[in-house]
């Protein structure tokens, strides 16, 4: 699609796709680049309810006893390793994984934020 032909797009009549929050399989997880801002994990997944596979890259989690949702950011310490207090450090914390290629093969639960599916990590 053409520039000029995306900058006359309308908005839309159709309400998006709500998933339903479920265990979904993690089949996959990697890592991209976020423009201008770091890297992100993300999780690709295998939802009950659909055929393809969706990738999220939020996670709902706890911290100081308040429940809070973030991005997967992949940043590391001088030790070259997951921050600690990190979301991303939390989840994995939450699913006993010691890497994240720990995640491939298990079962994650997820819950809506807001409009979206984001990895329940409490």
């Amino acid at each position: 699609m053409e520039q000029n032909e995306k900058l006359n797009k309308g908005i839309g009549t159709r309400d998006i796709e709500r998933m339903e929050a479920k265990p979904v399989l993690v089949t996959g997880v990697k890592i991209e680049e976020v423009k201008d801002y770091g890297e992100k994990v993300v999780f690709i997944v295998k939802h009950p309810d659909r055929e393809d596979s969706l990738q999220l890259s939020k996670v709902i989690y706890l911290k100081d006893k308040k429940i809070n949702s973030s991005g997967t950011w992949f940043k590391l310490d001088e030790d070259d390793a997951v921050v600690k207090q990190s979301a991303l450090a939390s989840l994995m914390k939450h699913y006993a994984c010691v890497s994240l290629q720990d995640f491939t093969g298990k079962t994650i639960n997820t819950e809506l934020d807001g409009n979206y599916l984001a990895i329940k990590g409490y």
